[in-house]
């Protein structure tokens, strides 16, 4: 009668398909490591290095002033247009060639003016988010490119508090 009972299962059995398991999923997380360790260091690679063809375009934007610089500008702290009470502080820079330098103190003080203006047109949910971030980049960008007829190459912005 002894014989008729349900075996229990071992722990041992149990434990075997557990481990296999470990084993193989340990493994393919290896080899898919390796590999995207391998893609992105071929990608830098061939970031870092740039092609032949791009070689003398690059030597003759160097040639020809292709020298970029940053300029601080000052920030702009205003209120937004709604929700009422809420204000903005916004430090933002500007990118040119350094052969457009001279006349560069005049355009940062108009772009400057002009952020100023577009941002107290703004509302609090037109920025929030990534996108409305992007979209307030764009829009800054294309304003300081418009008021320096094409001088200022990008507005970047370094600083942005709401509150």
């Amino acid at each position: 009668m002894a014989d008729d009972a349900p075996k229990k299962p071992s722990k041992i059995g149990a434990l075997v398909p557990i481990l296999v398991l470990t084993l193989a999923a340990g493994g393919g997380g290896a080899l898919i490591g390796k590999q995207i360790v391998a893609m992105t260091r071929a990608a830098a690679d061939k970031t870092a290095a740039p092609p032949e063809a791009a070689k003398p375009a690059a030597a003759a934007a160097g040639a020809a002033g292709g020298e970029r610089v940053l300029k601080e500008l000052a920030p702009v702290v205003t209120n937004l247009a709604a929700p009422d009470g809420s204000w903005i502080r916004l430090q933002t820079a500007i990118v040119y060639d350094k052969n457009d330098a001279p006349a560069m103190e005049l355009v940062g003080r108009k772009v400057g003016e002009d952020i100023l203006a577009f941002v107290r047109t703004l509302t609090l949910e037109q920025i929030q988010g990534a996108s409305g971030l992007e979209a307030l980049r764009d829009d800054l960008n294309e304003r300081a490119q418009l008021r320096s007829d094409g001088k200022v190459r990008e507005l970047l912005i370094e600083m942005l508090v709401v509150r």
